[in-house]
């Protein structure tokens, strides 16, 4: 019986209801050890006779052992393999351990993406058949390739007939962070449950010390089940008051009750404890060569501290297991590995763990065996996995240069698993044991490659450029990356007199990529209002640039790809930039590379954003969002939040929308990265008609450090000033624009620079620079549809001003149409004024926003399906389970006007 958990044990009821009905979800239980969360899932898996229950354990030597908790869940689901995606049951079939992996061959990508969705897709095959609850215990403890797999999966369970529990060790290390996961905090029992359960252990029997163990056990269920068994009331008031956690506490009674029982039951405790298989005849095999054997079990099994069945040991609490073996003098630990290591077969991946564990110091037999076990490891993909161990080979090296290069391997699989601080800890540690330059140059990269991740812009810079000084003298060939991509951190920073600093370099010592890292340099210089180079410079140094990325056809990376959007979109090539972004999004889902997605949908979001698909480009940018976040990428967020979804807030009006999305971006901003955050403020004040302050905004922006990130936004500061009486502000911003402009070729651009030239011109002239804006906005077809309609807006103040009624008003209402459909308020008011003003009062007529009716998820789920593609491949390219793409496709179709996928594609989207 559970007491004082009714609230709790009610909560996970209403899970399971609601896992039955096809309404998944995840929730973790957190609390202190002994505070009953096994009791409480224990509980859950009673009331889900019904489900299909599946049950894990993180193990803490098994911590290291790549998918060893996902083995444990999944195996039970392999019989469904053969109904999933063939990719996925491969995948699946190599990280479940069923099948071997190809040598040299590994997942591709981030395994939370690859190995995560085939994960999904096979959980949720199962749940088609009948709702599954999956029960992951001690979850602190899976190791980390398991853990990011089961987190991507929990995160994906709305639409699917499935719960999954995680209970986790409260303030213990190593730490289970679950963002965007609902938790439960169990806390200590209250008097009346506790007292309850003290009597329901104790019976009838007298014992005057209740109120003692009560005031003791602070409300912990497993402190109130244990201390009765304190023999002395003495050692209870004075081991069991304090300091100490309750962890210590009762590790310390179950210790004492181990150190009563005989030698040989605490040698077989200890072998048990030694080897988290529990394999009976293994464990057997190894107590016989200790002097103990199965009978010595009873003395344990009659104080409840062990038990034996369905052929297993299996221990009453994880605090019994460390008891026993933490408790053992060391030479009994180290004489316990020794005997597994000898009795295990060589192909036995946890020979090698007992080996190490019965080592006493530095052996290249050791470090040897452990390095053949993380290559083995890493052909499954199991990055995690490859790096703990490789550290650990490390570690028992003798010579000094073989332990720097098992730390770089160590550091680089870190780099490939996303664990920085752990990659940044070991690349630091490489340079006390080799002066080989060649591992220094990678192990530099490594850490310039963390530095980055952590928005650390300046030390990242230092340190690409420390690598490159290492590959002079190593490998001078492999020079050109790190100077490139300091140059490009140069302009990330605002400091562009380093980003020269890397280009004279690559200049002066002869490397054959010299020319780019100069071009990269030049083009971070004219972007920023540099005396010494023209943005028509800088424009001609980024068509180099793209010219030559695109050269090297499909071999380009994503990470490429993307930096290749983001040059197009600097040209203002929309066109271009749209087709590299989406192509990047494709190829990094397709090869599982999903730390370059975030940049990509953001620079797919810009290029929607262009083309007046305004809630297209939101729902990629909080897709960017969302997964920036589950990257750990804190620059994403940033940026989706900064270049698209605040601007797209402020031309709508939506003031407090933007003020919640430019202080988040604010909040997740690096110190050392440039991003115009509060160039959406400037446009808020704009929209609601706050000239001055917009353009004191524009200008600050302007006359920054880094102004090429306010560059797009110079024809909104023209028009302020213009409304302020202060065109003279502007004067040199808009120059830069117009040059910028004018290199770019691109009609949408030179059609800003008209209706500028109309705002700062003579009344009498203005009118020929609107009519000329207004024909280069048709020239670009269907790009910047919003600024197309301000030309039309201005031109009709400017016609109905000029007493030209008709004209105006037709252009009015063309504007109007836009701004109506895209929900800019403030610039639809802004056109029925002027309406009102040529005698026109009549309603405004728009085409209606289908898109409008839609969630992000749902828009992005539609126009896939518009596309051709099914539920199924929906799921792939969104990382979604093919049910949950049915299900946002299934809630669209009524919002729509739709009864099935055939009609979507006739809707125009």
């Amino acid at each position: 019986m559970l007491y004082g958990r009714d609230t709790e044990t009610a909560a996970l009821d209403d899970r399971l209801a609601a896992a039955r009905e096809g309404r998944g979800s995840a929730l973790v239980v957190r609390g202190e050890a002994g505070i009953g969360k096994s009791s409480l899932v224990a509980a859950a898996a009673e009331h889900a006779t019904d489900l299909t229950v599946l049950r894990c354990t993180g193990v803490e030597s098994e911590h290291a052992w790549s998918f060893a908790g996902l083995q444990a869940l999944l195996l039970p689901l392999s019989g469904h393999l053969e109904a999933i995606p063939e990719h996925h049951a491969c995948v699946l079939s190599r990280t479940l351990g069923l099948a071997a992996a190809p040598e040299k061959e590994s997942p591709p990508g981030d395994l939370r993406f690859t190995v995560g969705l085939a994960a999904l897709s096979l959980l949720t095959e199962a749940a088609g058949h009948r709702p599954v609850l999956c029960i992951v215990e001690d979850a602190h403890w899976l190791d980390p390739d398991s853990a990011d797999v089961l987190l991507f999966i929990a995160k994906r369970l709305a639409a699917e007939a499935a719960l999954m529990i995680f209970t986790v060790r409260e303030g213990y290390a190593p730490d289970f962070p679950t963002p965007g996961l609902d938790e439960l905090r169990l806390g200590p029992l209250d008097d009346d449950a506790a007292a309850s359960l003290l009597a329901e252990r104790l019976g009838a029997r007298p014992r005057a010390d209740r109120a003692q163990i009560l005031h003791s056990a602070e409300g912990n269920p497993l402190a109130i089940l244990e201390l009765p068994l304190v023999e002395s009331d003495a050692r209870l008031a004075a081991d069991w008051t304090g300091q100490r956690s309750t962890t210590s506490r009762l590790k310390q009674v179950f210790g004492d009750r181990i150190d009563r029982l005989p030698e040989s039951t605490r040698t077989l405790l200890l072998v048990i404890a030694a080897d988290d298989t529990a394999d009976t005849g293994l464990v057997l095999d190894v107590a016989a060569k200790l002097g103990a054997q199965l009978t010595d079990l009873a003395p344990a099994e009659a104080d409840d501290l062990v038990r034996f069945h369905g052929d297993r040991f299996t221990f009453g609490h994880p605090l019994i297991r460390t008891a026993a073996y933490q408790g053992a003098p060391i030479f009994r630990r180290i004489e316990a590995h020794r005997v597994y290591a000898e009795i295990m077969g060589a192909d036995d991946y946890g020979r090698v763990f007992h080996l190490a564990a019965a080592a006493t110091g530095p052996d290249e037999t050791v470090a040897a065996a452990l390095e053949s076990s993380a290559d083995c490891g890493a052909s499954c993909g199991g990055h995690g996995y490859e790096y703990t161990v490789f550290e650990r080979a490390a570690a028992f090296t003798p010579d000094p240069r073989e332990r720097g290069r098992r730390l770089l391997r160590a550091a680089e699989a870190a780099v490939a698993a996303g664990n920085g601080p752990k990659a940044r800890a070991l690349s630091a540690q490489i340079e006390r044991f080799t002066e080989d330059r060649a591992i220094l140059a990678r192990a530099t990269l490594m850490a310039a490659m963390v530095a980055a991740w952590d928005n650390d812009i300046r030390e990242s810079y230092r340190l690409y450029m420390e690598a490159a000084d290492h590959y002079v003298a190593a490998d001078i060939t492999s020079t050109g990356y790190p100077l490139f991509r300091a140059v490009e951190l140069a302009w990330q920073a605002g400091d562009f007199s380093r980003a020269e600093v890397a280009a004279e370099h690559a200049e002066r010592i002869g490397i054959d990529h010299a020319p780019w890292v100069r071009d990269l340099a030049k083009a971070t210089a004219g972007f920023n209002r540099s005396c010494a180079v023209t943005v028509a410079e800088a424009v001609a140094s980024l068509r180099t640039l793209i010219d030559i990325h695109l050269g090297f056809g499909e071999s380009v990376s994503p990470e490429n790809r993307a930096m290749v959007a983001w040059w197009q979109t600097l040209i203002g090539d929309i066109d271009a930039a749209e087709q590299t972004a989406v192509d990047t999004v494709r190829v990094a889902r397709a090869s599982g590379a999903a730390g370059a997605l975030p940049r990509a949908l953001t620079l797919n979001a810009l290029t929607e954003f262009a083309r007046g698909r305004w809630k297209d480009a939101e729902a990629l940018a909080w897709n960017a969002v969302e997964l920036s976040v589950e990257l750990g990428q804190r620059i994403g967020p940033v940026k989706a939040r900064a270049h698209v979804l605040a601007p797209i807030a402020a031309l709508r009006g939506e003031e407090e929308r933007v003020r919640a999305l430019v202080e988040d971006a604010h909040a997740g901003s690096p110190g050392d990265t440039v991003v115009a955050i509060d160039n959406a403020l400037a446009l808020l004040d704009f929209a609601l008609g706050r000239n001055e302050e917009a353009l004191d905004r524009f200008m600050l922006q302007l006359e920054s450090s880094a102004p090429g990130e306010a560059l797009a936004w110079v024809p909104f500061a023209v028009e302020a000033a213009v409304r302020v009486g202060e065109p003279e502000r502007v004067a040199g911003a808009f120059d830069w624009f117009a040059q910028w402009a004018e290199a770019s070729g691109q009609p949408h651009l030179m059609a800003q620079v008209e209706r500028c030239r109309g705002l700062l011109a003579d009344e009498r002239e203005a009118g020929a620079h609107y009519e000329r804006a207004a024909a280069l906005h048709k020239e670009a077809e269907a790009l910047f549809p919003f600024e197309s309609a301000r030309t039309d807006l201005i031109l009709g103040e400017w016609l109905r001003r000029a007493r030209r009624v008709n004209e105006a008003k037709t252009r009015l209402r063309i504007a109007a149409a836009v701004f109506e459909r895209l929900g800019a308020e403030p610039w639809s008011e802004r056109v029925r004024r002027e309406l009102r003003a040529a005698g026109d009062a009549g309603p405004i007529e728009a085409a209606p926003d289908l898109a409008g009716k839609l969630t992000p998820q749902e828009l992005q789920v539609v126009r896939l399906a518009a596309a051709g593609l099914s539920n199924r491949e929906i799921g792939e390219q969104l990382y979604l389970s093919p049910r949950t793409a049915g299900y946002h496709l299934y809630k669209a179709y009524p919002k729509l006007g739709v009864a099935s996928r055939n009609d979507l594609a006739k809707l125009g989207l």
